[in-house]
């Protein structure tokens, strides 16, 4: 299993800007009554935020992401999403889940906007939640996320591209 952890992806300014954003009272958040397809539990909610799908942009948002995309490299967009868990009393580990189990040739990005104390598990590997900093894993990885408790919000943007050759 690879994964590479990769620190202050962005400059201060383009951080500070796609931050600004995405904590921006007028930036819209849509509730999800699910983290993962399937699970009920009444406290695995989030809000999200559709940049791109079905190969086409779904935001009005999508051209704050341009330094990021530009950064990482990514080329033949998948999706990208961006969740928002709310402060919790207690530190939840969600469902585990795959993003992608068809295609092996397809990579997952977990971007973090914000420090906390949430965290991603992949596989048997903790990865802090730290702001500005990159994860990059096979779309067919299981991997869970959590909420965080030191914090309002803990906020992730998930990036699904096509692995060139």
């Amino acid at each position: 299993m690879s994964v590479k952890i990769v620190e202050n992806v962005l400059s201060k300014k383009h951080y500070t800007e796609l931050n600004n954003t995405m904590n921006n009272d007028y930036f819209p958040w849509y509730f999800n009554s699910q983290k993962v397809e399937g699970d009920d539990n009444l406290f695995h909610y989030q809000f999200t935020h559709l940049f791109f799908n079905d190969n086409q942009i779904n935001s009005s948002w999508f051209n704050q992401l341009k330094p990021l995309l530009k950064k990482l490299k990514v080329k033949n967009l998948i999706k990208i999403k961006a969740n928002l868990n709310p402060i919790s009393h207690k530190l939840i580990e969600f469902n585990k889940h795959v993003d992608c189990p068809i295609n092996p040739k397809h990579q997952s990005i977990i971007y973090y906007v914000n420090t906390n104390n949430g965290y991603t598990k992949i596989g048997n590997k903790k990865i802090k939640s730290k702001a500005n900093t990159a994860v990059f894993f096979s779309s067919n990885y299981k991997h869970c996320g959590t909420n965080a408790t030191n914090c309002k919000n803990r906020m992730v943007l998930n990036i699904m591209y096509k692995k060139e050759k």
